[in-house]
């Protein structure tokens, strides 16, 4: 079952997936949008190109050849045999058209193993996982990462509960269930980040997670949690919108306590007991 909701989950998994392979930023070009031959619908997926002989050091991305193929399902989102079908659909589709593109220069580039398939899914497929055990070779690359091997196209599913928080803190953060602490890692994450680019999807990843996760974002700011004050700007508008309010309403009791402090005063001197 697919869950529909106006969070824009697919724009900030785009950011997140550049952020976790940064350190390969010369290496790595990304297409966030790709209409596959004429068809008129736009496909809504990821595609990383790797430049030749560059070494991933991610281990996300180490298995990664020429063209890479992300699918990414938002939390709640179902991850089945139909988004299987699909990312190979996708995968033979990416390759028919670089084959008639300027990219093929001969027959032999027709059965090269140039291109990958990555899921990518917040909850652990259990039953894709068991139907895909039962035709491949799966192994277990690390937590949260599992390779499927036999297939035309290279495959893995990338499992995000089951990433390490803090090696993968932009990644883990598009979910629902946010922990505190986990907030802080993003918060703090993204403050050290000095590179423009690396702070504008910084900024995308935060303000999903700050709006799919506003309670926990609101009891923050509310109990005056230590978040950096340069990074309102990048939290969703209700919780700036929030934190504006939180705000006045404190500048609103400052002055009523002075008022009463006042009034105290006045009673005091003219010797009435409050």
């Amino acid at each position: 079952m697919e869950i529909k909701d106006n969070i824009q989950w697919h724009p900030a998994f785009c950011s997140a997936i550049e952020l976790e392979l940064r350190e390969n930023k010369k290496d790595l070009k990304y297409e966030r949008e790709h209409n596959l031959s004429k068809m008129p619908l736009r496909i809504d997926f990821l595609v990383i190109r790797k430049l030749q002989n560059a070494v991933i050091k991610n281990e996300i991305g180490d298995f990664f050849l020429k063209n890479n193929i992300f699918e990414y399902k938002s939390p709640g989102d179902s991850m089945d045999g139909g988004t299987f079908y699909k990312a190979l659909a996708y995968a033979c589709l990416y390759k028919d058209e670089m084959m008639h593109g300027t990219a093929a220069k001969d027959a032999d580039e027709t059965f090269n193993m140039d291109t990958t398939i990555t899921l990518v899914r917040e909850q652990k497929p259990m039953k894709l996982l068991q139907q895909l055990g039962e035709h491949y070779e799966v192994s277990r690359r690390s937590d949260g990462i599992y390779r499927i091997h036999g297939m035309p196209f290279p495959m893995q599913i990338l499992v995000t509960k089951e990433l390490d928080e803090k090696s993968h803190v932009f990644l883990t953060a598009l979910t629902r269930t946010m922990s505190r602490e986990q907030a802080r890692w993003l918060l703090d994450s993204t403050s050290k980040l000095e590179d423009n680019e690396d702070r504008e999807n910084a900024d995308s990843v935060v303000n999903v997670a700050s709006e799919a996760n506003i309670n926990l974002f609101k009891k923050m700011i509310q109990e005056g949690d230590q978040m950096c004050e340069e990074l309102k700007e990048m939290l969703a508008p209700e919780i700036v919108e929030f934190k504006i309010l939180l705000a006045k309403q404190n500048e609103e009791l400052a002055d009523k306590d002075a008022e009463i402090e006042k009034l105290k005063k006045m009673l005091a001197e003219a010797g009435i007991q409050a």
